[in-house]
């Protein structure tokens, strides 16, 4: 029988060299059952198969070992723990009797020295080996259990396909003749329409796509591509037929897949982000101490990796091989190399060079998401490196990071660093907080926590006695998204003001004249410069995207029929913009679109929270009854089908015989910017958006009872932190533990 993987490793090498590896290998002979090396032994030698079957055992993530390969003679093992120097990856004993040769690992060494071409060329042969294992863990999860044979039968008829960052997969419209396994990567399923594409969601590593449209024979509903170097395995029509029938129980599977990505959205629970390239932004952007940092956050979340080129040469023993170009004979090895590395750690964050090397672009093109750091009062403009970057990866989501003094009260001039680069989100970071330390990395990782405030008038002061009860469950927000007054005190948590400063900030709603100033109703009752003064007041300059935890606050475009979701700009003015009643309050003009009150839209945006979050927590506080108060027995209302304002005014004066009771003009006007929020909170499409919903019990006060605002807060303390807490606990019963060691019990 041929030596067929020997006859490679040794294929151009001179014949002095043939003749010192030939004389180096040993023979070996293994009886059945017995093991040729474990999982996790070191790595010293590589093995050559004469006769006889080996088996390949791995442990899987839930700590099972299932076989994973069947190697028959001509094959060689053992000679990727050698390329990575890593441990061995897998366990591997003997079928029947087996007859093997060893070369050692000096003698390996010492050809891949002599012959770096060879050895380029003889990995690459031996590459399939390695994506077996990996894939193997992957199909397990996918179809079930599977017996080795039928493992090792599919794996031989799937057909392996690489994608470079960027590149499509498939788009929206084409023929669905196939499903598809991310074995390694990242992509990303959009939509596409008029106004361009929207992410749908990510996908990663042993996650499948395509299968919908395979199983229905409908065409494509999106368009897939590669958010980084991916490498996908493809099942066609015929190939998934022939699995079904051998293997019943793998359509379920694929069915419920199928099934959890059509229903209706909610809390997504596909893979966050597991890689980050960070690269700076200026010379002097503190970029091995935000990389050090939020390494050091990701551990909380699981098992963390931090490569530098500097890092990679001294894990691997050998100057310069971070820098090693992606045509290079041994870029096999080092691909190789990060990718079980990848395999191993929940979180890798790469750490790039200052210039555009070869290690920079290699941690781009391995990158989940882009980190752009930079020093908060430099010059904000790109430079080479950004501008390379960019280039590079146009389509890996991207998000910046402004590192400020630790002594920083608030940040300024974050305007100029956004209009000038295209990122999905921002961050600030005080490297001497903890606080932000963590929650930059939670963001980063799609597992942030955010915080929603509805709106509701003055029962939106309820919202300040569900952050006390948020507080102390130790349950930190990473995020706020508001409408309404639920921005009021949105903004004030956003500011980081204690909890003294926003119920003062309640109390100043008590006085209508402080608000209110009636004026000419050809375009609202109210003209509005008492709420614009106060506002002005409250916020002066501060901007949005200048706070230190990001805020959002939906506002209604009458111009253009959608909602508004303000993310930068004057804090004064969006607060202003989503406050606006239609009829009390004039709409705000911004950018030649006129804007009022969020709640006519979206009163309570738990689905743009979602999104700002990903794979996080999104808990929404709803402070809008479902039936406002209009009934106490019968009806507290009487009136007729027509109503006179005069006789109206004339009964309140002289309030002779039957007494006229109906509702205010402004109390009709607020209710109905309410109504549209309290029938779709209802709705259980809607709510699924959030993991939890929190609607303190406010049924006994009205829109406008501002004078009220201590008992509703107190309301919102009690009733609020009743739901929060019996929903941790909830969590901790079903084995879940609560997001960042919330505690379940005060």
């Amino acid at each position: 029988m041929p030596f067929d993987h020997l006859e490679d490793l040794l294929k151009g090498v001179d014949d002095e060299t043939r003749r010192d590896i030939e004389t180096e290998l040993r023979p070996v002979a293994l009886a059945a059952g017995e093991t040729l090396f474990r999982e996790g032994d070191p790595a010293e030698d590589v093995f050559f198969l004469r006769q006889g079957r080996l088996g390949v055992r791995r442990h899987t993530a839930e700590g099972t070992e299932t076989e994973i390969d069947a190697l028959e003679p001509g094959a060689s093992v053992g000679e990727m723990a050698l390329l990575t120097g890593e441990p061995r990856a897998a366990t591997v004993e003997a079928l029947q009797p087996c007859e093997l040769v060893r070369l050692s690992g000096v003698a390996f060494g010492r050809l891949s020295a002599k012959h770096p071409r060879a050895m380029a060329d003889y990995a690459r042969t031996m590459l399939p080996r390695f994506q077996r294992t990996q894939l193997a863990g992957v199909l397990t999860r996918l179809f079930g259990s599977l017996d080795s044979a039928a493992l090792a039968q599919l794996q031989d008829e799937l057909e392996w396909q690489a994608l470079s960052a960027g590149e499509t997969l498939f788009r929206q419209g084409e023929s669905g003749d196939a499903l598809y396994v991310i074995v390694d990567g990242r992509l990303r399923v959009v939509a596409e329409g008029e106004a361009g594409e929207r992410t749908l969601r990510e996908l990663g590593r042993g996650e499948s796509v395509g299968e919908a449209a395979l199983l229905t024979g409908d065409p494509r509903s999106a368009t897939v591509y590669a958010v980084r170097d991916s490498h996908v395995v493809r099942l066609d029509a015929a190939l998934f037929e022939r699995v079904v029938e051998r293997h019943p129980h793998a359509l379920l599977q694929i069915a419920r897949t199928t099934a959890h990505r059509t229903r209706p959205r909610g809390p997504r629970k596909d893979p966050g982000s597991r890689t980050f390239a960070l690269v700076a932004v200026g010379p002097d952007a503190p970029l091995s101490e935000v990389a050090s940092a939020l390494a050091d956050s990701l551990r909380a979340q699981g098992s963390t990796l931090h490569l530098g080129s500097a890092r990679l040469d001294a894990r691997r023993g050998k100057d310069g091989i971070a820098q090693t170009p992606e045509d290079h004979p041994m870029d096999v090895s080092l691909v190789a190399w990060l990718s079980q590395r990848e395999s191993e750690h929940r979180y890798v964050v790469y750490e790039a060079d200052r210039g555009w090397s070869a290690w920079s672009r290699r941690c781009v093109r391995q990158a989940d998401r882009i980190v752009l750091v930079g020093r908060a009062g430099s010059d904000p403009e790109p430079g080479p490196l950004e501008i390379e970057v960019r280039a590079a990866a146009p389509r890996t989501r991207a998000e910046l990071v402004l590192v400020h003094p630790d002594d920083t009260e608030r940040p300024r001039g974050t305007a100029a660093w956004l209009e000038r680069r295209s990122v999905e989100a921002h961050h600030h970071l005080r490297l001497g907080n903890p606080g932000d330390v963590a929650r930059v990395g939670r963001c980063l990782a799609g597992r942030a926590i955010g915080l929603v405030f509805g709106g509701g008038g003055a029962r939106g002061f309820a919202h300040i006695g569900v952050i006390r009860a948020i507080e102390e469950s130790g349950l930190p927000v990473d995020a706020i998204g508001a409408t309404s007054m639920g921005a009021i005190v949105g903004s004030a948590l956003a500011l980081e003001w204690p909890r003294a400063e926003m119920e003062r900030l309640a109390s100043l709603f008590v006085s209508r004249r402080r608000l209110l100033d009636p004026t000419l109703p050809l375009t609202s009752f109210m003209a509005s410069g008492k709420v614009t003064r106060l506002y002005q007041r409250l916020w002066g300059d501060t901007r949005i995207e200048d706070l230190w935890r990001p805020l959002f606050i939906v506002s209604s475009n009458l111009s253009k029929a959608e909602p508004v979701i303000h993310r930068g700009g004057l804090l004064w003015e969006c607060a202003r913009a989503t406050t606006a009643i239609p009829g009390t309050f004039s709409p705000m003009l911004l950018d030649g679109d006129v804007l009022v009150d969020g709640g006519v839209l979206n009163n309570l945006p738990i689905d743009v929270m979602r999104d700002v979050v990903e794979t996080g927590t999104v808990v929404g506080v709803n402070v809008v009854p479902s039936q406002s108060r209009v009934r106490t027995g019968k009806s507290r209302y009487r009136f007729g089908p027509t109503l006179s304002g005069f006789r109206l005014l004339w009964n309140r004066v002289m309030p002779l015989g039957r007494k006229l009771r109906a509702p205010s003009l402004l109390g009709i006007l607020t209710r109905s910017t309410e109504i549209n929020s309290a029938w779709r909170a209802r709705a259980e499409e809607f709510r699924r958006h959030a993991d939890l919903l929190i609607e303190p019990a406010l049924g006994r006060f009205r829109t406008l009872d501002f004078d009220a605002w201590e008992k509703i807060v107190g309301a919102g303390y009690e009733s609020g932190g009743e739901q929060l807490r019996s929903w941790l606990a909830e969590q901790e019963a079903a084995g879940q533990p609560a997001p960042n060691g919330a505690a379940t019990a005060r």
